[in-house]
């Protein structure tokens, strides 16, 4: 059945794609047009969910099944879509959504794309959808959720719904509370205060992953993030759970605060909350508790990246460029800095980056571009050990 509504057709990597007409020339903005239409959908996520099919693709690679997958909230249904055309052996998919339009338009695309045997779909809340398969063999191996704003309330369904050694997927575009606009917001939905400042993203990343390994725990699981990034407005982690006291303990001692000072950009992570004077004499800011482990691991990221070579249509996006530099970060202390913060800190012309680059290696140090700016960096150096280096600049 066709649509009431005027629709367009698209095509996102191999899927093709009834999505509604929005009007260029309309007084709203696009993305007010996008957030009122009968059925969302999002051009920009589109590498969310390129990410989606090569963290897929990876996790398979152990699993000698078919895979049981679920998307709770499929909206058009490009996601699942994309999932079982690229992703390798799914064959078995749940798409669930609330809004009839959505869930129409979704069997029509699943139609289109000769997909339509492969998915069950769901008029239902997502919190119901997901605690409906929460039964020993009703359990998904991969569930995503990617819902408008913080994915907090669908982390015990999400978690009691997937199998022993499953993973999740969580986006969250609720950035303001995150990056500390609303601290209290903040504290509500993740349980840890942020930090404002040039790293505020990756602390919004931590603070996302501690609220998810906290909750996965009262479950019994530990949580490990196997990729974590921030771009466009959005962060996502990708979580493996596995039973065991053990590995949840260990998870649990790596949970702390991090300082830091707006004044001189000094900062480091603590195991303690309590109040402390910056070397400067200024008060520091404290952020969290938040996780201050890896936010990616290493092996499922080569993994992921492998993949390209099987889903050739994702190579060369931003996909691959945040996937690559997320793999440089990792063994990198915690929080990142901002090239053009810390030459304005030491009041030297802008440099380029390959300049910032070279600077900071021939003093000794290692470096390298993190992924979320052009001009963002992780170095084992210190905020003074970067301003002895930047100083070097001066005219």
């Amino acid at each position: 059945m066709s649509p009431s509504y005027p629709v367009e057709t698209v095509t996102e990597g191999k899927a093709t794609l009834l999505v509604p007409r929005l009007d260029p020339d309309a007084e709203e903005h696009i993305q007010q047009q996008r957030s009122q239409a009968p059925v969302f959908y999002n051009t920009v996520m589109k590498t969310n969910r390129d990410t989606a099919v090569l963290a897929l693709r990876a996790y398979q690679r152990k699993k000698s099944r078919n895979v049981q997958v679920c998307e709770p909230m499929s909206g058009s249904g490009v996601r699942g879509i994309r999932l079982i055309l690229e992703a390798g052996e799914v064959n078995d998919m749940v798409l669930g959504d609330l809004n009839p339009s959505a869930l129409s338009l979704a069997r029509e695309n699943a139609k289109l794309n000769g997909v339509s045997d492969k998915i069950k779909f769901r008029e239902l809340d997502a919190n119901l959808l997901m605690a409906l398969h929460s039964y020993p063999f009703g359990r998904f191996d991969y569930i995503d959720v990617d819902p408008y704003g913080t994915p907090t309330p669908f982390y015990d369904t999400a978690i009691r719904a997937t199998k022993n050694h499953g993973m999740i997927a969580l986006t969250a575009t609720d950035m303001p509370p995150l990056c500390g606009v609303n601290a209290r917001a903040c504290i509500r939905k993740y349980g840890g205060r942020p930090l404002q400042g040039e790293f505020c993203h990756e602390t919004a990343l931590r603070l996302l992953a501690s609220s998810f390994i906290r909750q996965a725990a009262i479950h019994e699981y530990a949580a490990t993030p196997l990729f974590s990034y921030y771009a466009d407005h959005y962060i996502r982690v990708y979580f493996r759970i596995d039973k065991g006291a053990r590995r949840i303990e260990t998870q649990l001692n790596q949970f702390g605060f991090i300082k830091y000072c707006p004044s001189c950009l000094h900062r480091f992570p603590s195991m303690e909350n309590a109040p402390e004077r910056c070397e400067c004499g200024e008060e520091m800011n404290i952020g969290g508790p938040l996780w201050l482990g890896e936010l990616s691991d290493e092996a499922f990221l080569g993994y992921m990246i492998e993949e390209i070579n099987e889903a050739p249509h994702i190579s060369g996006t931003k996909a691959e460029s945040i996937m690559k530099l997320a793999r440089g970060e990792i063994g990198f202390p915690v929080t990142f800095y901002d090239i053009d913060k810390i030459c304005k800190q030491v009041s030297v012309k802008s440099m380029p980056t390959q300049d910032a680059f070279s600077a900071i290696k021939t003093a000794g140090f290692k470096a390298v571009p993190a992924h979320y700016g052009t001009r963002t960096l992780k170095t084992d150096a210190s905020i003074s050990d970067l301003f002895q280096v930047f100083n070097r600049f001066k005219a």
